[in-house]
């Protein structure tokens, strides 16, 4: 067992604003339920258990930056489609997963998540509180902004003799781990 020495984690500024709102696209996967959602590229496990729940998306790759965005919140509004939800409503999500390319279709006709594409494939949940799902694909507009968590930072721990994995989650405020730090013996 490797008793921990001393250790730092550093996080964003507490003070941090929203970004201006930029035009995207979104879609969905899994169903209802959100079960097919759980996972992902992140590697926060069961969403429900972490506290992520159902406001979820997979980022496209520019907005994944390469792991980057993992945890990071967004408020999401659909804009200019007959399929946009009354009142045109906005949701906040927080990234959880990859949407990887799809090198073998347009970036228009099913690429969606294709650089340098800005697009969140939402748990279904979560699309259907600013659009109907049946429209398959909408146009929106989001921003970052930042997380509102309870109950603290969360640590996951994975590995064996050979390498240890950490897994910092439920952070809030501007939801960046900018460092994170451990001497160990």
């Amino acid at each position: 067992m490797v008793e921990q020495q001393r250790g730092d984690i550093q996080l964003a500024p507490a003070g941090f604003q929203p970004t201006p709102w930029q035009h995207a696209f979104a879609t969905f996967y899994g169903d209802e339920s959100a079960s097919e959602t759980m996972s992902g590229a992140c590697g926060y496990g069961n969403l429900f258990n972490t506290g992520y729940g159902t406001d979820t998306a997979a980022l496209s790759t520019t907005l994944f930056e390469n792991g980057y965005g993992c945890g990071q919140c967004f408020q999401i509004r659909c804009v200019n489609s007959k399929w946009c939800n009354k009142g045109s409503p906005i949701t906040t999500i927080t990234a959880t997963n990859l949407c990887p390319p799809n090198w073998s279709q347009d970036s228009n006709n099913g690429g969606w998540c294709n650089p340098p594409r800005s697009h969140f494939d939402m748990a279904k949940p979560a699309l259907m509180k600013i659009a109907q799902w049946t429209a398959g694909i909408v146009p929106v507009t989001y921003r970052r902004v930042a997380c509102i968590r309870k109950g603290g930072i969360r640590f996951k721990f994975e590995g064996n003799g050979y390498w240890l994995l950490v897994y910092v989650m439920n952070v809030g405020g501007g939801s960046q781990i900018l460092c994170v730090h451990a001497c160990m013996q």
